[in-house]
């Protein structure tokens, strides 16, 4: 039976701020943290958070860089593991079928944005598979069009080295998060954008990863000792 996603309120289940806060202060640990363009994510509203995807430990990593907390999908089989699949749900995972359109998946997010709570979705959909970017879908474009609401890229790099795929410990590794400049897809003056537009607009979150992403690149190749939170 497929399980019913956590309901929206106006409280935090405090587990999903142990889990988030925990992840940071891990990474911090296993080999530092920094985080930058906090400013852009909005203090109020929904927007749907665009980031690349190399590890588990990517949704955890954002809700710890965020402010607020963060809904994000997450594949359905995950829900069926024993006490793993009753933690991401309380942790505001929801499920979707990653194989099929899952209209309801679908439906439930775009309630969220325009609830104004912040969504995950990744441009990729799966991680990748070597830790460089793969090409976007336009699913995230579509929900943030069909919700209303902006849709901010995020660029992660060094989750993979934490966590990489396959691995059952974590190692050490220098992980960063950057958020960039809002895109408003109101300012395309239509709500349901046309295919030429959905991907202009998943071009543009992929330019602005690769971007943000070589920025991270360079300044963990001349970084030098521990780095403080951002």
């Amino acid at each position: 039976m497929r399980k019913a996603p956590e309901p929206i309120r106006s409280w935090t289940w405090p587990h999903y701020r142990a889990v988030v806060v925990g992840t940071s202060l891990l990474c911090r640990l296993m080999g530092g943290w920094r985080v930058v363009g906090q400013e852009n994510v909005p203090a109020t509203g929904g927007a749907v958070i665009a980031p690349n995807h190399v590890s588990y430990l990517d949704p955890p990593v954002v809700g710890g860089a965020l402010s607020r907390r963060a809904y994000s999908f997450a594949k359905k089989e995950l829900f069926e593991i024993p006490i793993l699949g009753w933690i991401i749900h309380k942790c505001y995972a929801f499920p979707v079928d990653r194989e099929s359109s899952d209209v309801a998946a679908f439906r439930h997010a775009i309630r969220l944005l325009q609830a104004g709570e912040l969504l995950l979705v990744f441009p990729e959909g799966g991680r990748s598979q070597d830790g460089a970017l793969e090409e976007g879908k336009v699913g995230a474009a579509l929900i943030a069009s069909r919700a209303g609401v902006p849709i901010i890229p995020c660029a992660l790099s060094g989750t993979d080295d934490v966590l990489p795929r396959g691995a059952w410990y974590l190692h050490r590794g220098f992980v960063q998060v950057g958020f960039g400049k809002p895109l408003a897809l109101d300012d395309y003056g239509a709500r349901r954008l046309n295919k030429r537009q959905l991907q202009e607009v998943t071009g543009w979150v992929m330019e602005s990863i690769a971007e943000m992403r070589a920025a991270q690149e360079e300044f963990a190749a001349g970084r030098t000792g521990d780095l403080p939170a951002g």
